[in-house]
């Protein structure tokens, strides 16, 4: 079984009061009282999903907080610190930058003005496909993808970066493909509801047997100018879909999808009905008559009187929201990705079946887990120190200087892994680890 524990609306600020104790930091250590609690109930989590405002006001301090917070909360779930993924929100917009360059608000209208998704769509690649257009609007995510970086889990307008997806192995041996989604590349200075966009690059999700998709978005469709495209994409192939920003938790289960509206952890609170949350997911294939997705849903509510969390009930007093999703047929022909005999979407050895005596496919998970954890641990050191790594190891190219420093580094990292050095690279980051 896959268990996540998906959280939103986190709200880190650095606008911290001289005196007293926190309110919101108190409420932080009662979710990771609770995550622990129900661990105990349910077992470890595989990972934690957080659909945006990690931030407050997308600045750096704030992510250095909320990466520490988000270690705690990994340790509670029983997962490793790395199996983090994240998207933006609106708060992880730094709204000064777009203040201090009218270039990016006038990009954002040039984009919104037009009539149809189609116009829009071509207006955002036009401008994604120009170095100095993209750059701008990049640039308010600038912080949120230094901080997302080491959970593999920032946005560019590249083959790999403008959505990020990560697979999971399923109960028999199908894969859920967890797909990230940046709602917030239009979000500047006057944001409403309808003035989001996505477009058909970020929500066409290619059909492949034995593979259902688990979508994550800060905004809910309604946010969004293609509202319509958007809904009709994910409910054809989205089989779970995580949204944030509204801070109402709302389970809404369908035929073929279900989706889940995240209780914010730090609602305002000014907010008339101020009810922080978050939700536990349970995910497994059920084998019977027909293939079915069995989801379910363990959604907490903090209560004021007494003070703690609860589960938000279903019909009939359920503590529990379930759905089973029918899944298509797998061909008759078809084999497990996972199977260690089986493909492989990612080969990392060429000398047949198997790599110092593991299995290929067993070998390829353990490169590529052996990988995350290294970028996790590397986006955590210094600018200088990772400079430092780079030039020891000979990785820059002379074709790297014109990308930003969160794009290069992953290239830098994933042209290690390709050379062959990444007990190297290990070695010097356990070495600075050490020393700090």
């Amino acid at each position: 079984m896959l268990r996540f524990i998906h959280l939103s609306d986190i709200h880190f600020s650095n606008r911290v009061a001289k005196f007293g104790f926190d309110p919101d930091r108190e409420l932080r250590n009662r979710v990771l009282e609770d995550i622990i609690t129900m661990k105990g109930h349910l077992g470890p989590a595989t990972a934690v999903l957080v659909t945006g405002d990690v931030a407050f006001a997308g600045q750096r301090a704030e992510y250095e907080d909320a990466a520490q917070w988000l270690d705690r909360v990994c340790d509670a779930a029983g997962c490793d610190r790395e199996e983090v993924f994240v998207c933006p929100g609106n708060h992880d917009i730094d709204q000064g930058v777009i203040k201090e360059n009218s270039l990016i608000q006038d990009g954002h209208d040039a984009v919104r003005r037009l009539e149809n998704s189609y116009d829009r769509q071509r207006a955002l690649e036009q401008r994604l496909g120009q170095k100095d257009a993209r750059a701008l609007f990049y640039a308010p995510l600038a912080a949120y993808n230094d901080f997302a970086a080491r959970y593999e889990s920032s946005f560019f307008a590249d083959e790999d970066s403008f959505v990020w997806e990560r697979d999971f192995q399923l109960n028999d041996g199908s894969t859920l493909r967890i797909r990230g989604l940046n709602s917030a590349l239009l979000s500047g200075l006057a944001d409403r509801e309808g003035t989001m966009y996505l477009g058909p690059r970020a929500v066409t999700l290619p059909r492949q047997a034995g593979v259902e998709y688990l979508t994550m978005s800060h905004h809910p469709p309604n946010w969004l100018l293609d509202k319509r495209e958007t809904e009709a994409a994910l409910d054809g192939d989205a089989r779970i879909q995580l949204f944030g920003h509204e801070h109402e938790s709302r389970v809404t289960p369908g035929r073929d999808w279900i989706k889940l509206f995240a209780g914010a952890i730090n609602p305002h609170r000014a907010e008339p009905n101020w009810r922080p949350g978050y939700n536990i997911i349970e995910i497994q294939v059920v084998e019977g008559e027909h293939r079915v997705l069995h989801v379910e849903v363990h959604a907490r509510e903090w209560q004021g009187g007494p003070p703690q969390f609860r589960s938000i009930e279903d019909r009939d007093n359920a503590k529990v929201h379930h759905v089973d999703l029918r899944l298509r047929r797998l061909p008759a022909d078809w084999r497990s990705p996972w199977a260690s005999d089986g493909p492989s979407q990612e080969p990392i050895h060429d000398d047949g079946a198997k790599a110092n005596g593991v299995p290929r496919k067993e070998a390829d998970v353990a490169t590529k887990h052996h990988f995350r954890t290294i970028v996790y641990r590397f986006f955590r050191r210094t600018l200088s120190e990772k400079n430092e790594i780079v030039g020891a190891l000979r990785l820059a190219e002379e074709d790297d200087s014109r990308l930003v420093d969160v794009e290069r580094f992953k290239l830098q990292l994933m042209r290690a892994r390709e050379r062959g050095q990444l007990d190297a690279l290990e070695a010097m980051i356990a070495k600075l680890e050490a020393s700090a």
